[in-house]
């Protein structure tokens, strides 16, 4: 199969942080559960009507129900935090007010760190690719959060805190494409000579395209092992993994 993209047309390439190079929903699930565990050690066995694992379930299972409407409702993300973690513990002996799902997910955010965990082959496919391309990062993540991961992932060996662009810090959130021209000018680059690689539709892809970009959207779901589609003039390349990369330059 021949790349979809070579280092004669394109010179930089921008990734997504959170659930493209990092395994986030798995640091997620383990500090979910440790925070879970930590609570219900408290309690009597008698009064555990779910165990912990399930709780988690039910709660993801209700969180993509509600970002799966057809409609969404007007909730902020904390609220929706609430409802879920609500529905979740109903079987157990607590009262999940407002200010005991802020204290529970104040203590998974802490922990989340601990099991960051890179996507299989990560390492492997940035050092293959710097060597014909700059590397660089757009996230929506918070900055300070994503130097720590970046140091502590030892990513730094190919992408510095330089070429880190976060919406926290250099323009609105992902898809506006404000923070994708910012990123643009300061890798003096222009978007014809840049691609985006990320696991969000809607953020990564769509706000690529609407700045000029080629895009590569990581989506395990997809049918075949790589396939091509447009928006407008723009290609976009979906993959099923990250070091499927390798076959796309």
């Amino acid at each position: 199969m021949s790349p979809f993209f070579s280092p004669i047309r394109k010179k930089v390439i921008f990734f997504d942080m959170n659930n493209t190079i990092l395994d986030r929903r798995q640091c997620f699930d383990s500090a979910f559960l440790e925070v879970m565990n930590d609570f219900t050690a408290r309690w009597d066995p008698g009064e555990m009507l779910f165990t912990t694992q399930e709780a988690l379930q039910s709660y993801k299972m209700e969180w993509s129900r509600h970002r799966k409407a057809p409609i969404r409702s007007p909730i902020s993300p904390d609220e929706l935090r609430h409802i879920c973690l609500r529905k979740a513990l109903q079987p157990m002996p607590v009262n999940v007010s407002p200010a005991f799902t802020r204290s529970f997910f104040e203590q998974v955010e802490e922990l989340e760190d601990n099991f960051v965990a890179l996507f299989p082959g990560v390492e492997d496919t940035l050092e293959a690719l710097s060597h014909n391309y700059k590397l660089a990062i757009i996230s929506n993540g918070n900055r300070k959060r994503l130097l720590n991961n970046l140091e502590k992932m030892k990513l730094t060996r190919w992408i510095d805190q330089d070429r880190l662009f976060s919406s926290e810090k250099d323009g609105p959130r992902k898809p506006h494409p404000a923070i994708f021209e910012k990123a643009l000018k300061t890798m003096s680059t222009a978007s014809n000579q840049s691609v985006m690689v990320g696991n969000s539709w809607r953020n990564d892809v769509v706000g690529a395209a609407s700045s000029g970009m080629d895009a590569i959207w990581i989506h395990p779901g997809n049918i075949k092992k790589i396939s091509e589609r447009r928006i407008g003039k723009q290609k976009v390349v979906i993959i099923r993994s990250f070091k499927q990369l390798l076959y796309t330059f």
